[in-house]
């Protein structure tokens, strides 16, 4: 493709034209026209599969280090994560403001200011994911002692993430630049990518923690070589479509990002900090009580595929007829998302709640983990769908350009009542079921307030500010 060309339009074959001059046809936007379920799920359904296959590298770690590592190393690689997703979610939460950005300009076809961002956005990923590197690495020690992980799993946790953490720059780049891509239109090549990447982790942790049994160092470092082919693949991808060299690639252009971004960043933040509060009390029931909420974590990674995927599709649906000013057609890209989620989170929701138990076995023999797992899981699987409802109102807010006030509801329904939760319970007394509570009422809680803000400022046409705001992008 020559420089600027947008990606969501696929290539039909060459033409000879009146004047004599062979062109390149292309196909309509997808986003912007045609049948707006049918093409809803056509590009979902790539970013959902990519998502399930970059879920896989912890659900892989998680099996193979369960059956050869031991319940003391499955727990070791999931009694950190809430720190792990803290620093890396910040930064990626960071960058989308750019990604909404790109859906925007793309909607209305503004090919010059699409080179510009896109280059900022690459630079942006790759310096990002070196500083998040250092800072991981240095505070790890720290930070694992907050969580209060238990002793005997301690230095195995600290080994994991150490070694993750070298890697950051491949998570983030390669995560940046899907989101560009699938912005563009283009969800089918991060899911190719993620494939084959997905295949190479398989094998390394086979070798790394099967047959060389190097136990959770082998996963950490079988995900970042991983993911480095990942990242290779898509900046090839970004390359050849004539961005990476653009010479448009301006620092000042990420003014835009970081404005729409740091409401996203803060509330990725504050939603990390409250999974590690809660992390910590589930830490300190022990490393059964870990072990069993890692299965779990790994089990219903499928709803969160789901429910993540669905706010992205609906963002970028939003976004691009944001840009294209078809406010119609935003609306009914968040009807969508609603009904391909009470379908599919409903079916996969009904099944771990079934089946959790079966799901279990493949990850550890010990009676007690399993108990646990069980306990956990079907605490939560009815109210899924919450969750899944919040991130579509959320998309649907998003897309919009509109990111301070999703910052401000997370905050409120979702950090401050884990937060508040996990005291409350902690001044009574405790159980581990009580404290997982805290998950499906702050989703109750959080989805809620999105509904409301959506209804009032959104969808009712006399309280919407958005229709001005079209004519700024077309």
């Amino acid at each position: 493709m020559k420089s600027g060309e947008n990606i969501q339009y696929e290539l039909n074959e060459k033409v000879l034209l009146e004047d004599g001059m062979d062109r390149t046809v292309y196909k309509e936007n997808l986003i912007t026209q045609g049948d707006l379920y049918q093409n809803f799920i056509k590009y979902f359904i790539p970013i959902l599969l990519g998502s399930f296959i970059q879920q896989s590298y912890a659900f892989v770690d998680a099996l193979i280090i369960g059956n050869y590592g031991g319940k003391e190393a499955l727990a070791a690689i999931d009694a950190p994560y809430a720190y792990i997703k803290l620093l890396i979610n910040s930064f990626i939460a960071l960058s989308m403001g750019g990604t909404i950005i790109v859906s925007q300009y793309c909607g209305a076809d503004k090919k010059t200011e699409l080179e510009e961002i896109i280059g900022s956005l690459i630079k942006f990923s790759i310096l990002g994911g070196v500083i998040i590197s250092v800072i991981g690495i240095l505070l790890s020690s720290k930070f694992i002692k907050i969580m209060l992980i238990p002793e005997d799993i301690y230095e195995l946790s600290l080994s994991y993430i150490r070694i993750y953490f070298m890697g950051t720059v491949f998570v983030f780049t390669f995560n940046i630049v899907s989101g560009i891509l699938r912005a563009l239109g283009d969800s089918k090549n991060p899911f190719y990518y993620l494939m084959c990447s997905s295949v190479v982790n398989i094998v390394l942790d086979v070798l790394f923690v099967a047959k060389f049994h190097w136990s959770v160092e082998g996963a950490a470092l079988a995900t970042i070589l991983s993911q480095g082919i990942a990242m290779a693949l898509v900046l090839n991808k970004i390359k050849s479509a004539g961005y990476y060299f653009s010479k448009r690639n301006r620092f000042e252009s990420l003014k835009g990002t970081l404005t729409l971004g740091y409401p996203m960043a803060i509330q990725s933040i504050l939603f990390s900090v409250s999974n590690m509060f809660m992390q910590r009390g589930i830490n300190a029931f022990g490393t059964d009580s870990i072990a069993g909420w890692s299965i779990c974590g790994k089990a219903d990674f499928i709803v969160w595929s789901l429910a993540d995927t669905l706010g992205v599709a609906v963002t970028t649906f939003v976004a691009q007829n944001y840009g294209a000013g078809k406010r119609d057609r935003m609306n009914q890209s968040v009807r969508c998302g609603f009904l391909t989620s009470v379908v599919t989170i409903g079916i996969v929701s009904g099944v771990l709640f079934i089946w959790i138990d079966k799901v279990a076995l493949l990850f550890t023999r010990d009676s007690s983990a399993i108990e646990n797992a069980v306990l956990l899981m079907r605490s939560v699987c009815p109210y899924y769908i919450f969750y899944a409802f919040g991130e579509i109102f959320a998309g649907g807010i998003k897309g919009r350009g509109n990111t301070f006030y999703p910052m401000i509801i997370t905050l409120i329904g979702t950090c401050a009542f884990r937060v508040i939760w996990v005291e409350i319970v902690s001044n009574y007394d405790m159980t581990l079921q009580h404290i997982i509570l805290g998950y499906p009422l702050s989703w109750f809680v959080t989805t809620t307030l999105f509904a409301i803000y959506y209804v009032v400022t959104v969808y009712a046409s006399k309280y919407n500010a958005y229709d001005s705001d079209i004519e700024k992008i077309k």
